[in-house]
């Protein structure tokens, strides 16, 4: 065997732990299932939740949005949904990057595919909003994409983030933790919108929620939780 072969063997590729940081509850089973298998070998997800220490009744009495809030949509842990304000998670999304770092993360991804401001770290932190906006900026081609968002409440802010971001948007509400009873519905008045594509735009979106709107629509669908895959495995993957 080759030098060449041998450090090529599995068992010469370099660990990479990643610290995966929901602003729900974990493990986020949901959301793992569907990006481990396809990240490479060497690479390992460590979770945290920013909602773990808490049960629901406490955060629907203390960490609901307020009326000038940024509003987010997340799963519990026995996979009900919570609606939270932003003020009340950021602190417990950056003590989770402390945390993962602590633990020997060499980077961490935010799953969440909302807007926040600037947050501590020392290793790489990938949140996905600002690439997710940059890579449809390029490809949308001054044509509107169609959006998908989990509440109703989400639908003004949606819009204004998109607008600073200079894209156009036909934005519809389906959330990716209830039935999904509505999506051939939302898919269908969509249809004569002359959409360049499509962002189911929160990480609770699955692969096979990606594969039915590409059915209904036949325009590509860029789904969040497999973009990051791919990100990770173009940066850590050996």
């Amino acid at each position: 065997m080759k030098k060449s072969d041998i450090n090529n063997t599995p068992a010469s590729r370099t660990q990479t732990k990643i610290g995966a940081i929901t602003i729900g509850q974990s493990p986020r089973t949901d959301i793992t299932g569907d990006i481990c298998p396809l990240l490479a070998p060497n690479i390992t997800l460590q979770e945290y939740g920013a909602l773990d220490p808490f049960d629901a009744d406490y955060i629907n009495q203390n960490f609901a949005p307020g009326p000038d809030s940024s509003v987010l949509v997340t799963r519990m842990r026995d996979a009900s949904q919570v609606i939270i304000g932003e003020e009340h998670i950021l602190p417990l999304v950056q003590s989770c990057i402390t945390r993962a770092e602590a633990d020997g993360c060499q980077a961490t991804v935010l799953l969440c595919t909302g807007k926040f401001p600037k947050l501590k770290h020392k290793k790489m932190l990938i949140i996905p909003q600002p690439l997710i906006h940059s890579v449809l900026k390029k490809l949308a081609d001054d044509r509107p994409i169609g959006l998908l968002v989990p509440d109703e409440s989400q639908i003004p802010q949606a819009e204004s983030w998109f607008s600073e971001s200079d894209i156009q948007i036909k934005v519809r509400a389906l959330s990716p933790y209830l039935e999904n009873t509505l999506l051939k519905e939302r898919a269908q008045s969509l249809r004569q919108e002359n959409l360049s594509l499509i962002l189911p735009d929160c990480m609770g979106y699955s692969i096979s929620i990606k594969r039915e709107l590409e059915h209904l629509l036949s325009v590509p669908v860029l789904l969040p939780r497999t973009f990051i895959a791919s990100l990770l495995n173009e940066l850590y993957g050996s």
